[in-house]
């Protein structure tokens, strides 16, 4: 399963998985590079950067963008 990066509140991360659950883990179980974003895995114990998968999202993100703005 994969876990989004979302924010940051106080010293926990916000993730979310991928059935939308969001989870509130110690910020120190992630790399300390983390940014909003990025996706990982969980590897017993601590969560794992994803880069392809990362990356995957982030170019639908850009795609679904482009494709909104050519609908004005």
């Amino acid at each position: 399963m994969y876990y989004s990066f979302e924010h940051l509140e106080q010293d926990a991360a916000v993730l979310e998985d991928d059935e939308e659950n969001r989870v509130l883990v110690p910020r120190a179980l992630l790399p300390a590079e983390a940014k909003s974003g990025d996706v990982f895995t969980w590897e017993g114990e601590a969560f794992r950067f994803a880069p392809q998968e990362t990356e995957r999202r982030r170019e639908a993100v850009r795609l679904l963008q482009q494709k909104l703005k050519k609908r004005k």
